[in-house]
Protein backbone atom coordinates (compact mmCIF):
# COMPACT_ATOMS: atom_id res chain seq x y z
CA UNK A 1 0.00 0.00 0.00
CA UNK A 2 1.61 3.19 -1.19
CA UNK A 3 0.27 6.51 0.15
CA UNK A 4 1.36 9.87 -1.25
CA UNK A 5 0.18 12.50 1.23
CA UNK A 6 -2.37 15.22 0.34
CA UNK A 7 -3.01 14.09 -3.24
CA UNK A 8 -6.24 15.44 -4.71
CA UNK A 9 -7.97 13.68 -7.58
CA UNK A 10 -9.11 17.15 -8.67
CA UNK A 11 -5.53 17.97 -9.69
CA UNK A 12 -4.76 14.78 -11.61
CA UNK A 13 -5.01 14.61 -15.38
CA UNK A 14 -5.79 10.91 -14.91
CA UNK A 15 -9.19 12.09 -13.67
CA UNK A 16 -9.68 14.85 -16.24
CA UNK A 17 -7.72 17.79 -14.82
CA UNK A 18 -6.74 20.24 -17.57
CA UNK A 19 -3.06 20.30 -16.67
CA UNK A 20 -1.15 17.15 -17.58
CA UNK A 21 0.04 16.35 -14.07
CA UNK A 22 0.06 12.53 -14.22
CA UNK A 23 1.24 11.49 -17.71
CA UNK A 24 3.27 8.52 -16.47
CA UNK A 25 0.54 7.26 -14.17
CA UNK A 26 -1.91 7.41 -17.06
CA UNK A 27 0.26 4.98 -18.99
CA UNK A 28 0.67 2.66 -15.99
CA UNK A 29 -3.08 2.78 -15.39
CA UNK A 30 -3.53 0.58 -18.45
CA UNK A 31 -2.64 -2.31 -16.10
CA UNK A 32 -4.74 -1.13 -13.17
CA UNK A 33 -8.20 -0.84 -11.70
CA UNK A 34 -8.87 2.91 -11.65
CA UNK A 35 -11.44 4.20 -9.14
CA UNK A 36 -13.01 7.47 -10.28
CA UNK A 37 -15.24 8.25 -7.29
CA UNK A 38 -13.09 7.31 -4.34
CA UNK A 39 -13.29 9.20 -1.05
CA UNK A 40 -10.94 9.69 1.87
CA UNK A 41 -12.15 9.03 5.40
CA UNK A 42 -11.59 12.64 6.40
CA UNK A 43 -9.94 15.93 5.47
CA UNK A 44 -6.46 15.62 7.00
CA UNK A 45 -3.82 13.08 7.93
CA UNK A 46 -4.77 11.80 11.37
CA UNK A 47 -8.44 10.90 10.83
CA UNK A 48 -7.92 10.06 7.15
CA UNK A 49 -5.08 7.64 7.86
CA UNK A 50 -6.92 6.17 10.85
CA UNK A 51 -9.86 5.33 8.58
CA UNK A 52 -7.56 3.81 5.97
CA UNK A 53 -5.71 1.64 8.50
CA UNK A 54 -8.68 0.48 10.61
CA UNK A 55 -11.45 0.39 8.02
CA UNK A 56 -13.63 2.55 10.30
CA UNK A 57 -15.09 6.05 10.07
CA UNK A 58 -14.14 9.00 12.28
CA UNK A 59 -17.50 8.45 13.99
CA UNK A 60 -15.98 5.22 15.29
CA UNK A 61 -12.22 5.71 15.65
CA UNK A 62 -12.41 9.26 17.16
CA UNK A 63 -8.92 10.23 15.95
CA UNK A 64 -9.93 13.86 15.47
CA UNK A 65 -7.00 15.75 16.90
CA UNK A 66 -3.52 16.31 15.49
CA UNK A 67 -1.26 13.46 16.62
CA UNK A 68 -4.26 11.58 18.06
CA UNK A 69 -4.66 7.81 18.19
CA UNK A 70 -7.72 5.63 17.61
CA UNK A 71 -9.97 4.38 20.38
CA UNK A 72 -8.16 1.85 22.56
CA UNK A 73 -10.24 -1.15 21.49
CA UNK A 74 -9.21 -0.48 17.87
CA UNK A 75 -5.51 -0.56 18.76
CA UNK A 76 -5.56 -4.28 17.92
CA UNK A 77 -7.95 -4.04 14.98
CA UNK A 78 -5.86 -2.50 12.23
CA UNK A 79 -5.01 -3.74 8.76
CA UNK A 80 -1.76 -5.09 10.22
CA UNK A 81 -3.64 -7.20 12.76
CA UNK A 82 -5.80 -8.54 9.93
CA UNK A 83 -2.81 -10.19 8.21
CA UNK A 84 -1.12 -12.20 10.99
CA UNK A 85 0.39 -14.74 8.58
CA UNK A 86 2.23 -12.01 6.66
CA UNK A 87 5.46 -10.20 7.41
CA UNK A 88 4.08 -6.74 8.16
CA UNK A 89 6.12 -3.60 7.45
CA UNK A 90 5.27 0.06 7.86
CA UNK A 91 6.85 3.46 7.39
CA UNK A 92 5.57 7.05 7.24
CA UNK A 93 7.31 10.32 6.38
CA UNK A 94 4.43 12.00 8.19
CA UNK A 95 4.90 12.06 11.97
CA UNK A 96 1.12 12.19 12.56
CA UNK A 97 0.62 8.96 10.61
CA UNK A 98 3.66 7.56 12.41
CA UNK A 99 1.84 8.10 15.72
CA UNK A 100 -0.84 5.71 14.47
CA UNK A 101 1.74 3.19 13.27
CA UNK A 102 3.28 3.17 16.74
CA UNK A 103 -0.15 2.50 18.22
CA UNK A 104 -0.31 -0.62 16.02
CA UNK A 105 3.31 -1.59 16.61
CA UNK A 106 2.52 -4.94 18.25
CA UNK A 107 1.24 -6.11 14.85
CA UNK A 108 4.30 -4.89 12.94
CA UNK A 109 7.23 -7.18 12.24
CA UNK A 110 9.27 -4.33 10.79
CA UNK A 111 8.56 -0.80 11.94
CA UNK A 112 10.75 2.01 10.60
CA UNK A 113 10.68 5.36 12.46
CA UNK A 114 9.68 8.40 10.40
CA UNK A 115 13.11 10.00 10.88
CA UNK A 116 14.82 7.20 8.96
CA UNK A 117 14.39 8.82 5.55
CA UNK A 118 15.13 12.42 6.50
CA UNK A 119 18.52 14.10 6.11
CA UNK A 120 18.66 14.51 9.88
CA UNK A 121 18.32 10.81 10.48
CA UNK A 122 17.56 10.41 14.18
CA UNK A 123 16.01 6.95 13.88
CA UNK A 124 18.52 5.25 16.18
CA UNK A 125 18.24 8.07 18.69
CA UNK A 126 14.42 8.15 18.76
CA UNK A 127 14.00 4.38 18.86
CA UNK A 128 16.35 4.26 21.85
CA UNK A 129 14.55 6.94 23.86
CA UNK A 130 11.01 6.67 22.47
CA UNK A 131 9.40 6.51 25.92
CA UNK A 132 11.06 9.83 26.84
CA UNK A 133 11.09 11.37 23.40
CA UNK A 134 10.17 14.96 24.29
CA UNK A 135 12.83 15.57 26.93
CA UNK A 136 15.43 13.58 25.00
CA UNK A 137 14.80 15.65 21.86
CA UNK A 138 15.40 18.84 23.84
CA UNK A 139 18.67 17.43 25.13
CA UNK A 140 19.76 16.39 21.65
CA UNK A 141 18.93 19.81 20.21
CA UNK A 142 21.02 21.48 22.86
CA UNK A 143 23.91 19.15 22.17
CA UNK A 144 23.85 19.31 18.38
CA UNK A 145 22.18 22.55 17.31
CA UNK A 146 23.75 25.14 19.59
CA UNK A 147 20.50 26.17 21.22
CA UNK A 148 22.02 28.81 23.48
CA UNK A 149 19.22 28.96 26.02
CA UNK A 150 21.31 29.18 29.15
CA UNK A 151 22.19 25.48 29.16
CA UNK A 152 25.39 23.84 28.01
CA UNK A 153 25.80 22.30 24.56
CA UNK A 154 28.53 20.46 22.69
CA UNK A 155 30.46 22.76 20.35
CA UNK A 156 32.26 19.78 18.80
CA UNK A 157 29.12 17.75 18.05
CA UNK A 158 27.22 20.76 16.79
CA UNK A 159 29.99 21.65 14.33
CA UNK A 160 30.01 18.09 12.95
CA UNK A 161 26.24 18.15 12.67
CA UNK A 162 26.14 21.48 10.81
CA UNK A 163 28.95 20.40 8.45
CA UNK A 164 27.08 17.21 7.57
CA UNK A 165 23.82 19.07 7.06
CA UNK A 166 25.39 21.76 4.80
CA UNK A 167 27.08 19.16 2.59
CA UNK A 168 23.86 17.18 2.18
CA UNK A 169 21.86 20.31 1.40
CA UNK A 170 24.41 21.69 -1.05
CA UNK A 171 24.56 18.42 -2.92
CA UNK A 172 20.82 18.35 -3.54
CA UNK A 173 19.81 22.04 -3.60
CA UNK A 174 20.66 22.48 -7.29
CA UNK A 175 18.03 19.89 -8.18
CA UNK A 176 15.28 21.73 -6.28
CA UNK A 177 14.99 25.42 -7.25
CA UNK A 178 12.29 26.16 -4.65
CA UNK A 179 14.28 24.42 -1.94
CA UNK A 180 14.92 20.84 -0.91
CA UNK A 181 11.64 19.10 0.03
CA UNK A 182 10.98 19.47 3.72
CA UNK A 183 8.49 18.97 6.51
CA UNK A 184 7.60 22.23 8.29
CA UNK A 185 10.81 23.86 7.04
CA UNK A 186 12.93 21.74 9.39
CA UNK A 187 13.21 18.13 8.29
CA UNK A 188 14.60 17.66 4.77
CA UNK A 189 14.18 14.61 2.57
CA UNK A 190 14.24 13.32 -1.00
CA UNK A 191 11.46 11.17 -2.37
CA UNK A 192 14.16 9.44 -4.41
CA UNK A 193 15.74 8.21 -1.16
CA UNK A 194 12.38 6.86 -0.04
CA UNK A 195 11.77 5.01 -3.30
CA UNK A 196 15.30 3.55 -3.31
CA UNK A 197 14.88 2.43 0.29
CA UNK A 198 11.46 0.91 -0.42
CA UNK A 199 12.87 -1.07 -3.33
CA UNK A 200 15.72 -2.45 -1.24
CA UNK A 201 13.37 -3.40 1.60
CA UNK A 202 10.81 -5.03 -0.68
CA UNK A 203 13.37 -7.12 -2.54
CA UNK A 204 14.78 -8.55 0.69
CA UNK A 205 11.55 -9.06 2.68
CA UNK A 206 10.29 -12.56 3.25
CA UNK A 207 7.00 -13.46 1.59
CA UNK A 208 4.13 -13.22 2.08
CA UNK A 209 4.31 -9.61 3.24
CA UNK A 210 2.08 -6.60 3.81
CA UNK A 211 3.80 -3.23 3.40
CA UNK A 212 2.36 0.19 4.17
CA UNK A 213 4.49 3.12 2.96
CA UNK A 214 3.36 6.71 3.47
CA UNK A 215 5.46 9.38 1.72
CA UNK A 216 5.12 13.14 2.24
CA UNK A 217 4.90 14.55 -1.34
CA UNK A 218 2.83 16.17 -2.81
CA UNK A 219 2.02 17.67 0.61
CA UNK A 220 3.14 21.28 1.03
CA UNK A 221 5.61 22.93 0.79
CA UNK A 222 5.52 22.19 -2.94
CA UNK A 223 9.25 21.95 -3.71
CA UNK A 224 9.39 20.12 -7.00
CA UNK A 225 12.44 18.82 -8.85
CA UNK A 226 14.23 21.05 -11.38
CA UNK A 227 12.86 19.25 -14.45
CA UNK A 228 9.30 20.16 -13.39
CA UNK A 229 10.04 23.68 -12.15
CA UNK A 230 7.75 26.28 -13.77
CA UNK A 231 6.46 23.87 -16.43
CA UNK A 232 2.94 25.25 -15.88
CA UNK A 233 4.01 28.88 -15.44
CA UNK A 234 2.65 30.06 -18.80
CA UNK A 235 0.14 27.39 -19.78
CA UNK A 236 -2.85 29.74 -19.70
CA UNK A 237 -4.86 27.62 -17.29
CA UNK A 238 -7.35 29.64 -15.23
CA UNK A 239 -9.09 27.80 -12.36
CA UNK A 240 -12.77 28.41 -11.68
CA UNK A 241 -13.36 31.20 -9.18
CA UNK A 242 -15.47 30.04 -6.23
CA UNK A 243 -17.15 32.00 -3.43
CA UNK A 244 -15.06 32.52 -0.30
CA UNK A 245 -15.77 30.39 2.72
CA UNK A 246 -16.42 31.82 6.19
CA UNK A 247 -13.41 29.86 7.50
CA UNK A 248 -10.81 31.78 5.51
CA UNK A 249 -10.39 35.23 4.01
CA UNK A 250 -6.63 35.59 4.34
CA UNK A 251 -5.31 34.40 1.00
CA UNK A 252 -5.47 36.36 -2.24
CA UNK A 253 -6.56 34.64 -5.43
CA UNK A 254 -3.10 35.35 -6.85
CA UNK A 255 -1.44 33.46 -4.01
CA UNK A 256 -3.90 30.58 -4.25
CA UNK A 257 -3.35 30.24 -8.00
CA UNK A 258 0.43 30.30 -7.54
CA UNK A 259 0.29 27.63 -4.84
CA UNK A 260 -1.96 25.51 -7.05
CA UNK A 261 0.60 25.71 -9.85
CA UNK A 262 3.45 24.75 -7.53
CA UNK A 263 1.34 21.84 -6.24
CA UNK A 264 0.64 20.67 -9.78
CA UNK A 265 4.36 20.74 -10.54
CA UNK A 266 5.06 18.79 -7.35
CA UNK A 267 2.59 16.12 -8.49
CA UNK A 268 4.77 15.67 -11.59
CA UNK A 269 7.62 14.75 -9.24
CA UNK A 270 5.45 12.13 -7.53
CA UNK A 271 4.28 10.86 -10.91
CA UNK A 272 7.87 10.34 -12.09
CA UNK A 273 9.03 8.63 -8.91
CA UNK A 274 6.03 6.29 -8.83
CA UNK A 275 6.76 5.26 -12.41
CA UNK A 276 10.37 4.52 -11.44
CA UNK A 277 9.20 2.43 -8.50
CA UNK A 278 6.68 0.54 -10.60
CA UNK A 279 9.12 -0.36 -13.36
CA UNK A 280 11.77 -1.55 -10.93
CA UNK A 281 9.25 -3.66 -9.02
CA UNK A 282 8.09 -5.06 -12.34
CA UNK A 283 11.64 -5.87 -13.45
CA UNK A 284 12.39 -7.58 -10.15
CA UNK A 285 9.42 -9.92 -10.62
CA UNK A 286 7.72 -8.88 -7.38
CA UNK A 287 4.60 -7.67 -9.16
CA UNK A 288 3.98 -11.16 -10.50
CA UNK A 289 2.47 -12.13 -7.16
CA UNK A 290 1.92 -8.80 -5.40
CA UNK A 291 -1.08 -6.48 -5.18
CA UNK A 292 0.07 -2.86 -5.47
CA UNK A 293 -2.26 -0.16 -4.11
CA UNK A 294 -1.77 3.54 -4.81
CA UNK A 295 -3.81 6.06 -2.83
CA UNK A 296 -3.65 8.96 -0.33
CA UNK A 297 -4.96 10.07 3.07
CA UNK A 298 -6.79 13.21 1.83
CA UNK A 299 -6.66 15.89 -0.86
CA UNK A 300 -5.86 19.60 -1.03
CA UNK A 301 -7.81 22.87 -1.50
CA UNK A 302 -6.98 25.85 -3.74
CA UNK A 303 -10.24 27.76 -3.76
CA UNK A 304 -12.79 29.61 -1.60
CA UNK A 305 -9.90 31.50 0.02
CA UNK A 306 -8.64 28.22 1.49
CA UNK A 307 -5.20 26.70 1.01
CA UNK A 308 -4.38 23.13 1.98
CA UNK A 309 -6.48 20.85 4.15
CA UNK A 310 -6.30 22.08 7.75
CA UNK A 311 -9.76 23.61 7.78
CA UNK A 312 -12.61 21.23 8.79
CA UNK A 313 -14.19 21.00 5.33
CA UNK A 314 -15.25 18.20 3.03
CA UNK A 315 -15.35 19.84 -0.39
CA UNK A 316 -14.47 17.58 -3.31
CA UNK A 317 -10.80 18.61 -3.72
CA UNK A 318 -10.14 17.56 -0.11
CA UNK A 319 -11.92 14.21 0.03
CA UNK A 320 -12.19 13.02 -3.58
CA UNK A 321 -8.89 11.17 -3.87
CA UNK A 322 -7.07 8.72 -6.14
CA UNK A 323 -7.20 4.96 -5.80
CA UNK A 324 -5.52 2.60 -8.23
CA UNK A 325 -5.07 -1.11 -7.62
CA UNK A 326 -2.58 -3.09 -9.70
CA UNK A 327 -3.53 -6.78 -9.36
CA UNK A 328 -0.74 -9.28 -10.09
CA UNK A 329 -0.63 -10.19 -13.75
CA UNK A 330 -3.31 -7.73 -14.91
CA UNK A 331 -2.57 -6.31 -18.37
CA UNK A 332 -5.72 -4.33 -19.11
CA UNK A 333 -7.46 -1.33 -17.56
CA UNK A 334 -10.69 -1.46 -15.57
CA UNK A 335 -12.50 1.77 -14.72
CA UNK A 336 -14.82 1.84 -11.70
CA UNK A 337 -17.26 4.75 -11.36
CA UNK A 338 -19.23 3.60 -8.33
CA UNK A 339 -18.68 5.59 -5.14
CA UNK A 340 -16.04 3.95 -2.96
CA UNK A 341 -14.33 4.74 0.32
CA UNK A 342 -10.98 4.42 2.06
CA UNK A 343 -12.82 2.11 4.47
CA UNK A 344 -13.16 -0.42 1.66
CA UNK A 345 -9.48 -1.18 1.22
CA UNK A 346 -9.13 -3.39 4.30
CA UNK A 347 -12.02 -5.79 3.56
CA UNK A 348 -11.07 -5.87 -0.12
CA UNK A 349 -7.45 -6.89 0.44
CA UNK A 350 -8.62 -9.60 2.84
CA UNK A 351 -11.08 -10.84 0.22
CA UNK A 352 -8.66 -11.00 -2.71
CA UNK A 353 -5.96 -12.76 -0.67
CA UNK A 354 -8.35 -15.29 0.92
CA UNK A 355 -7.86 -14.04 4.47
CA UNK A 356 -10.33 -14.09 7.36
CA UNK A 357 -12.89 -11.27 7.32
CA UNK A 358 -12.30 -8.36 9.71
CA UNK A 359 -15.56 -8.19 11.67
CA UNK A 360 -14.86 -4.62 12.88
CA UNK A 361 -14.41 -3.09 9.42
CA UNK A 362 -17.18 -0.73 8.30
CA UNK A 363 -16.37 -0.63 4.59
CA UNK A 364 -17.54 -2.88 1.79
CA UNK A 365 -15.60 -4.93 -0.72
CA UNK A 366 -14.56 -2.82 -3.68
CA UNK A 367 -15.85 -3.52 -7.18
CA UNK A 368 -15.14 -5.54 -9.24
CA UNK A 369 -14.58 -7.98 -6.33
CA UNK A 370 -18.04 -7.58 -4.75
CA UNK A 371 -19.86 -10.27 -6.69
CA UNK A 372 -23.51 -10.51 -5.69
CA UNK A 373 -23.04 -8.09 -2.77
CA UNK A 374 -22.57 -5.07 -5.07
CA UNK A 375 -24.53 -1.98 -4.04
CA UNK A 376 -25.83 0.72 -6.36
CA UNK A 377 -26.52 3.59 -3.93
CA UNK A 378 -23.66 4.09 -1.49
CA UNK A 379 -24.12 6.51 1.40
CA UNK A 380 -20.92 7.99 2.82
CA UNK A 381 -20.61 10.16 5.90
CA UNK A 382 -17.78 11.80 7.80
CA UNK A 383 -17.29 14.17 10.70
CA UNK A 384 -14.64 16.39 12.27
CA UNK A 385 -14.95 17.56 15.86
CA UNK A 386 -13.03 20.76 16.51
CA UNK A 387 -13.94 21.72 20.08
CA UNK A 388 -15.76 20.27 23.07
CA UNK A 389 -17.30 21.90 26.14
CA UNK A 390 -15.92 21.44 29.64
CA UNK A 391 -18.31 18.53 30.20
CA UNK A 392 -16.96 16.78 27.10
CA UNK A 393 -20.00 17.49 24.92
CA UNK A 394 -19.42 18.57 21.34
CA UNK A 395 -19.16 22.33 20.85
CA UNK A 396 -18.21 22.79 17.19
CA UNK A 397 -17.61 20.60 14.19
CA UNK A 398 -18.42 19.71 10.60
CA UNK A 399 -20.40 16.73 9.35
CA UNK A 400 -20.91 15.54 5.77
CA UNK A 401 -23.19 13.06 4.05
CA UNK A 402 -23.26 11.87 0.42
CA UNK A 403 -26.33 9.99 -0.75
CA UNK A 404 -27.24 9.45 -4.37
CA UNK A 405 -26.09 12.50 -6.30
CA UNK A 406 -26.43 14.77 -3.29
CA UNK A 407 -23.88 15.94 -0.78
CA UNK A 408 -24.71 17.92 2.35
CA UNK A 409 -22.42 19.84 4.74
CA UNK A 410 -23.38 20.83 8.26
CA UNK A 411 -21.13 23.37 9.97
CA UNK A 412 -22.07 24.06 13.58
CA UNK A 413 -20.78 26.03 16.54
CA UNK A 414 -17.96 27.96 14.85
CA UNK A 415 -17.20 31.53 15.93
CA UNK A 416 -17.71 33.10 12.46
CA UNK A 417 -21.28 31.71 12.39
CA UNK A 418 -22.00 32.24 16.08
CA UNK A 419 -25.16 34.25 15.48
CA UNK A 420 -26.91 31.71 13.25
CA UNK A 421 -25.35 28.72 15.02
CA UNK A 422 -25.04 26.58 11.89
CA UNK A 423 -24.54 26.70 8.15
CA UNK A 424 -25.96 24.07 5.80
CA UNK A 425 -24.91 23.51 2.20
CA UNK A 426 -26.40 21.06 -0.28
CA UNK A 427 -24.96 20.19 -3.69
CA UNK A 428 -25.84 17.95 -6.61
CA UNK A 429 -22.40 16.47 -7.29
CA UNK A 430 -23.42 14.92 -10.60
CA UNK A 431 -24.78 18.18 -12.05
CA UNK A 432 -22.47 20.50 -10.13
CA UNK A 433 -19.14 18.74 -9.42
CA UNK A 434 -17.46 22.06 -8.56
CA UNK A 435 -19.98 22.65 -5.74
CA UNK A 436 -20.86 26.14 -6.92
CA UNK A 437 -24.65 26.12 -6.41
CA UNK A 438 -25.95 25.63 -2.88
CA UNK A 439 -29.35 23.96 -3.24
CA UNK A 440 -30.27 24.17 0.43
CA UNK A 441 -32.62 27.18 0.10
CA UNK A 442 -34.54 25.48 -2.73
CA UNK A 443 -34.54 21.86 -1.51
CA UNK A 444 -35.07 22.07 2.22
CA UNK A 445 -37.13 18.88 2.39
CA UNK A 446 -34.28 16.80 0.99
CA UNK A 447 -31.79 18.67 3.15
CA UNK A 448 -33.91 18.04 6.23
CA UNK A 449 -33.84 14.30 5.56
CA UNK A 450 -30.06 14.18 5.10
CA UNK A 451 -29.44 16.56 7.99
CA UNK A 452 -31.59 14.36 10.22
CA UNK A 453 -29.20 11.47 9.63
CA UNK A 454 -26.23 13.62 10.58
CA UNK A 455 -27.91 15.11 13.65
CA UNK A 456 -28.68 11.65 14.96
CA UNK A 457 -25.11 10.50 14.38
CA UNK A 458 -23.66 13.58 16.08
CA UNK A 459 -26.00 13.04 19.03
CA UNK A 460 -24.77 9.45 19.34
CA UNK A 461 -21.16 10.62 19.02
CA UNK A 462 -21.78 13.25 21.67
CA UNK A 463 -22.73 10.51 24.11
CA UNK A 464 -19.59 8.46 23.45
CA UNK A 465 -16.94 11.05 22.68
CA UNK A 466 -14.82 12.95 25.18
Amino acid sequence: ILVFDAWSAANMSLYGYQRETTPKLERLAEKAIVYHNHYAGSHYTTPGTASLLTGTTPWTHHAFDVNATVEEYLAEKSIFHAFPQHHRLAYSHNAFADTLLRQFITALDTYTPWERLYFENDAVFTSTVRNDLDIAAISKNRALRQQNDGFSYSLFLSKLYETYKRKRMKKTAVDFPRGVPDNEGVNFFLLEDGIDWLLSVTETTQQPFLGYYHFFPPHDPYHTRAEFYNVFAHDGYEPITKPEHFFERMHSQEKIDRQRRWYDEFILYVDAEFERLYHQLEQSGILENTWLVLTTDHGEMFSRGILGHTKPIFYQPVIHVPLLIFPPGQDSRIDVYKRTSALDLLPTLLQVTDQTEADWAEGTILPPFQGSTATTDRTLTSVQIEKTNKDGSIKEGTAMIMQGDYKLFWFFGYEPIKEQGEVIELYDIAADPEELHNLYPAQKDLAKKLLGILREKVEQLDQSYG
